[in-house]
């Protein structure tokens, strides 16, 4: 086998290995976790509520028959130092040192939090406190 292919199949791997997103994606994603999380702990549940997708917003309150800035408070929600950002596409993980992972979608308000308080549940997908 040449050089040359060997050299692009370990360039594909690590490309995809990095995921799709930029940087500035990776910050953003970060920052609304993190503006979530911080929020909820200042019992903030505007702030944390707008950081939110229209349909977790919606979820949200249907589980727990009170406004969306109320409802949030409610959530159990573990971590302050977001650990392990991955970007794909219009898709996003932030996974806080020794808490949760929130999974967040980019919506045209930008980074948005689709899904808080994951945890792994065994080898099968995480449960999560609340998703859309």
């Amino acid at each position: 086998m040449s050089r040359a292919p060997v050299c692009l199949l370990c360039l594909l791997l690590v490309v995809l290995g990095a995921g799709c997103g930029t940087s500035a994606d990776r910050d953003r994603a970060r920052a609304a976790a993190l503006t979530l999380y911080a929020a909820t702990e200042r019992h903030d549940g505007a702030t944390a509520c707008a950081q939110m997708s229209p349909s977790l917003r919606a979820q949200l309150v249907d589980d727990h028959g009170s406004p969306c800035a109320k409802a949030v408070l409610k959530v159990k929600l573990h971590g302050r130092t977001p650990a392990a950002i991955r970007v794909y596409a219009d898709a996003a993980e932030v996974r806080f040192a020794g808490g949760d992972t929130v999974f967040l979608g980019d919506t045209r308000e930008g980074w948005r939090v689709e899904a808080l308080g994951c945890r792994p549940d065994g080898p099968g997908p995480y449960k999560c406190e609340e998703q859309a």
